[in-house]
């Protein structure tokens, strides 16, 4: 099965704060979000990370990434340059990339950190999922939910689908909640 999700940022004592993640600190964190991750995962499971694993060290990184389940995919965020630059990090993932269009449950799907405007497939029925957002709700949030595009494009932030890799339904469901809370 195929499950999504971005912005983990283990290791990151900022992020817990600029997300208001419901965490004491960056171990806690990440103690947790393992603890959802393998109860979910299975070792069978694909699991697209798009983006910023980790902002830690090498040892962290390999800590990190090596104590959740399933065959892990990760398109690069900014905040992967440790990984990008590392042979041996790289390992650690079923492989690595910048972008990636994946055949799934009879979709076609683009992923990618950022979000992006346009997309190949648009206009016929493809997907966008991307991250890096997190949950802010500015003028690109805005961008993204408007009109078909936004019918057709969806944040895995893990922070708006419950700190837990996802299935598609799922991604989708909780992107238009997370809309539906926000809605201008």
């Amino acid at each position: 099965m195929d499950l999504f999700t971005s912005d983990l940022h283990f290791g990151h004592e900022n992020a817990v704060r600029f997300d208001h993640r419901p965490f004491s600190d960056a171990e806690d964190m990440y103690i947790q979000m393992r603890k959802l991750w393998n109860e979910k995962v299975n070792d069978n499971d694909d699991v697209w990370i798009l983006g910023d694993v980790t902002c830690g060290r090498k040892p962290d990184v390999v800590r990190y990434v090596s104590g959740l389940g399933g065959q892990k995919h990760l398109i690069y965020g900014n905040h992967d340059r440790n990984i990008i630059r590392s042979p041996e990090l790289q390992g650690l993932f079923a492989e690595c990339c910048h972008l990636r269009f994946l055949q799934s449950g009879g979709r076609v799907l683009f992923l990618s950190h950022y979000p992006i405007a346009d997309w190949y497939g648009m206009n016929h029925g493809s997907y966008h999922i991307y991250g890096h957002i997190h949950k802010k709700t500015d003028d690109v949030f805005r961008f993204m939910t408007a009109g078909q595009r936004g019918q057709h494009a969806f944040n895995a932030g893990c922070m708006i689908n419950g700190y837990v890799p996802v299935t598609f339904e799922e991604l989708v469901e909780n992107n238009l909640r997370f809309r539906e809370q926000h809605a201008f």
